[in-house]
Parts: C-alpha cells; sequence; structure tokens
C-alpha cells in the first residue's frame, strides 16, 4: 500500500490534529415563547384522562342592588364555571450509536470529545428547534399528533379551542385583526391599548400580571416596522451612531423575531404579528422538561451492535384567557 502524503508527513507522525472542543450547530434555533412556556409557564400535571382548565365564563346571577325592605334576594343557581381540555401529546427522540463509534470515541484520551455525549447534545437542540416550530403549528399536524399551538389559539370566530367556541362563551376568543396591512404604531399601539383594558383590574388580582408583554413576528415584519419609525429614530451617544435599532421596544413590550412566525415575506399579506400575554400561555406536562419518564432509557438493540439513548415529553400547550393576546393576520412585509 502507497503511504499518503499525511502519513509522509512527520509532524503528523507525532502530533494530533487540534480540535476544538466546541460543536457548532448550523441548524440549532429557538425562539422566547419556548423559552417562557418550559420556564415560568411549565405546569406539571400528574395524570388524567385530559389536561383540564377550570374557567369562568360567566357572572354570578344571584345579585344586585335592593331597597333594604321587601324586595326578595335572587336565590337561583346559576353554572358560572366550565373547564377548557386539551389532549395528552407525546414527543420522543432518540440518539443511537453503534459499538463502531463507540470502540474510537467513547471514553478514550485520543477523543476530544465523546461521540455519544456530542450527539446527545445535539439531538437535544434539534428536539428544541422542533418543538419551537411546533409552538406555531396546530394540533391536526402530523397526523394530529403535534401540540395544540398558535394555529389553534388564534382560530377564527366559530372554530373551537380547548373544547369551547366563542359561540358557546363569546369572550373565548382573540383579537383578531385581518384588515390591517401596515405594521405601523398606530395599528399596534391600538390593540395594545385594548388588550391592557381587557387585563386590568383595579385592587390587584391575577389579571394584572395577564397584561400583554411580547410581541413576535417573523423578521421581514419587524423591519417593515422600523422603517416606519426611521424618522422618529433618536440616538444619545453620536460616537455610537448607527443605522438601525438594536431592539424595538411598543409601549413597554419588546419585540422578538421568530424565525417560525406565520408569512412568507414576499410582499403578499399573510404575516402575522403576535401580541402576546406570555402568561397565559402554559405547558402542561407529566413527563419531559427535567421529569424523566419511564421510558427513558438507553437500550440495546436486539441482535444488533447499537446503542440508543431514547427521552420523551408528554404534554401539551394551553392558552388558559385568550382574550387577553391578540393578532394581525393579513400584514405585508
Amino acid at each position: 500500500m502507497t503511504l499518503t502524503l499525511d502519513q509522509l508527513d512527520e509532524a503528523i507522525s507525532v502530533a494530533n490534529k487540534h480540535i476544538r472542543k466546541e460543536i457548532i450547530s448550523q441548524l440549532e434555533t429557538t425562539n422566547y415563547l419556548y423559552n417562557c412556556l418550559t420556564t415560568k409557564g411549565k405546569t406539571y400535571i400528574s395524570g388524567g384522562t385530559k389536561i383540564q382548565q377550570p374557567i369562568i365564563f360567566k357572572e354570578n346571577e344571584s345579585q344586585g342592588f335592593i331597597d333594604g325592605k321587601f324586595d326578595v334576594i335572587n336565590t337561583n343557581t346559576n353554572q358560572q364555571i366550565t373547564y377548557a381540555i386539551w389532549p395528552w401529546k407525546y414527543y420522543g427522540r432518540a440518539v443511537n450509536i453503534t459499538m463502531d463509534e463507540i470502540v474510537k470515541t467513547h471514553n478514550t484520551s485520543e477523543a476530544v470529545k465523546s461521540l455519544l455525549i456530542a450527539k446527545k447534545q445535539a439531538a437535544v437542540a434539534s428536539s428544541i428547534r422542533d418543538l419551537s416550530r411546533a409552538m406555531h403549528g396546530s394540533g391536526t399536524d402530523n397526523n394530529g399528533k403535534s401540540f395544540n399551538g398558535f394555529a389553534d389559539i388564534f382560530s377564527a370566530s366559530g372554530i373551537p379551542y380547548g373544547g369551547i367556541s366563542n359561540e358557546d362563551i363569546p369572550e373565548w376568543i382573540t383579537i383578531r385583526d385581518s384588515s390591517s396591512s401596515e405594521p405601523n404604531y398606530p395599528t399596534i399601539s391600538k390593540m395594545i391599548s385594548k388588550l391592557n383594558a381587557r387585563a386590568n383590574q383595579y385592587g390587584g388580582g391575577m389579571k394584572n400580571g395577564f397584561r400583554p408583554d411580547i410581541i413576535i413576528s417573523n423578521n421581514a415584519v419587524q423591519n417593515a416596522f422600523m422603517s416606519t419609525l426611521q424618522a422618529q429614530q433618536r440616538f444619545i451617544d453620536k460616537s455610537k451612531l448607527q443605522a438601525g435599532f438594536q431592539g424595538v421596544d411598543v409601549n413597554g413590550l419588546f419585540w422578538y423575531v421568530d424565525e417560525f412566525a406565520n408569512g412568507s415575506a414576499d410582499g403578499t399579506a399573510d404575516n402575522h404579528i403576535y401580541v402576546i400575554s406570555s402568561n397565559t400561555f402554559k405547558f402542561f406536562y407529566k413527563y419531559g422538561l427535567g421529569k424523566k419518564s419511564p421510558f427513558d432509557q438507553e437500550i440495546q438493540l436486539p441482535n444488533q451492535t447499537i446503542k440508543s439513548d431514547q427521552a420523551f415529553i408528554a404534554g401539551n400547550i394551553g392558552c388558559v384567557s385568550r382574550r387577553l393576546n391578540g393578532v394581525f393576520t393579513s400584514i405585508i412585509a
């Protein structure tokens, strides 16, 4: 066998090639809402046939002003509480490695990093991207196996969400704007004001924490919005003068760019802007997000020298108060 050029290089004969320990993914992407749902928004549920959220949908009818003399107090009962339900959804990932790969790279001084560990880290990053994308989808995606995401939460009038339609409960729907096409400040500010008014509750209480706090869109929509404000930009330090914004703050709501947000970004009026109260979004889960399922394990595949490290998530996304969120569905960008 003829020696290769590398084999004829004496330096290579006595020194390994230097490899950086950090492995850079060219695919990894997440979004701010995923971070919210998997940190402050994650809600553990021990089980049950469905995920069930009680909601108040009607005023108490046994109340009113009286003359203090002979008026009869209304003592009729009326139902004030019902519930929204979401099905359990399941997500799994597996990392597979062969005996040949383990021999060459696992727990050896020659390997800068175990291939098994590197593949696990890559699988986690890939799963995060997968789940981030699923948050903008529908429960009908992947043959009905996906989470009930934005497509369900922000669905149009008459389409049930959580088993409830706004035809049953008029307040059970988001604010939808399908007529505005330009992403300008007056239009977006008007929706923010409406949502703030809905979330106000004097004297404190739960709804004060449900005010809108973030805006989400694709990059093209945000750029179009910034273009409408170009003349209003102000710079404090002239030595650091820039042509654009570092970030976008609209009435106290920070605007996040999300790669998976709806829209073709080609001048078609199909781009979305979401005005969101992140506290109304919950990630209900039994397994995953730090809690192992009984099926999380490393197993050897039968009759093969392959090990498979498997992990699973059982849960779903739920919006506990749709009316405190809004969406523009026909933005041109």
